[in-house]
């Protein structure tokens, strides 16, 4: 069997400071319990998840880790939010830096037969929600629940940076070469009032995109969406909304040098707050205010057009994931 991702990744990178990308899911029963488990690496009741591989989707994912480690199956999955903040950075018994990126999912129980994966849970409990055991529980599964629990759109931290920050790719391309990695990041879909949606045509291959780029280490991923428009369009922006995740093997990419990368990115819906629009002559080599219409003809051909199709038929409401 070949190895899983995080022991591909961990064997060339060591124990420094990496993200890694996870599926989360609050399943509930018909009564309305939500499933906590108990971890064998950490004393603390969280939810069934796990980390992405490299040739799946989030969804699969996130599917794959309930079935993995309770034996159980969820019905439609609804998007919670993304967690992605610094505040939630973990580092294991074993010593592993962790910032996390983890898409949350709700689902109601729709099958199979609970059993443990015991080498990394030792326990599980159906909780009502009036009496699930904050105090034992992170940070980062504390907020997951409430936002599940409160309802609403999918949930985001606003833009938040630590003092150190550092080039989430170039800091591991030392260790891997050109391998394919999964990089994390955020693309923006700004919107101005007349609906026109902007538009950046690319430095290192011509194609129009949405301004984006990958996260440094010691940001959040609204964060990085806000830095990358302003770097490669100008623009300040407000960030009203996930508009949409998307993570599936569709969407890795070959950069001209060969690099190889998995993107899992959030997409936002955003509206200008200030700046001056203009290109930075390397990143970005020209900019556009498009229409819908306008902005999937420009993706005619490239290989990233459902992501923006998707992204044109919810940038009204609703969101989705890839």
């Amino acid at each position: 069997m070949p190895p899983s991702y995080i022991e591909w990744i961990r064997s060339r990178v060591g124990r420094r400071k990496i993200f890694l990308t996870f599926a989360t899911t609050v399943l509930h029963d018909d009564a309305g319990r939500i499933l906590l488990q108990r971890r064998t690496d950490f004393d603390w009741w969280g939810l069934p998840g796990g980390v992405l591989e490299i040739e799946e989707d989030i969804l699969t994912c996130a599917r794959r880790e309930l079935l993995e480690e309770v034996g159980l199956a969820a019905g439609e999955l609804r998007l919670v939010g993304v967690y992605t903040d610094p505040r939630y950075e973990v580092t294991y018994p074993n010593g592993d830096q962790v910032q996390q990126f983890t898409v949350c999912f709700s689902g109601p129980l729709a099958g199979g037969r609970l059993r443990l994966e015991e080498t990394e849970v030792r326990g599980v409990r159906w909780f009502e929600p009036a009496s699930l055991p904050w105090g034992e529980i992170p940070l980062w599964y504390t907020d997951m629940l409430r936002n599940y629990l409160a309802g609403g759109p999918p949930a985001f931290e606003p833009p938040a940076r630590t003092g150190q920050t550092a080039a989430q790719i170039a800091s591991v391309r030392a260790f891997i070469g050109q391998a394919m990695v999964i990089g994390v990041g955020g693309k923006t879909a700004v919107v101005r009032d007349d609906g026109r949606v902007l538009m950046v045509r690319r430095g290192d291959n011509g194609a129009w995109v949405f301004p984006g780029g990958f996260c440094d280490l010691g940001e959040n991923v609204a964060a990085t969406a806000v830095r990358e428009m302003r770097e490669e369009a100008g623009l300040e922006v407000a960030l009203e909304r996930i508009l949409g995740v998307y993570s599936s093997p569709h969407f890795h990419y070959t950069y001209p040098n060969g690099d190889q990368v998995k993107s899992v990115a959030v997409l936002f819906r955003a509206r200008p707050a200030g700046g001056m629009a203009g290109v930075d002559g390397q990143e970005s080599l020209e900019l556009a205010w498009l229409t819908p219409a306008e902005v999937l003809a420009k993706m005619d051909g490239h290989p990233f057009k459902p992501l923006y199709t998707a992204a044109i038929q919810h940038l009204d409401e609703g969101h989705f994931v890839l």
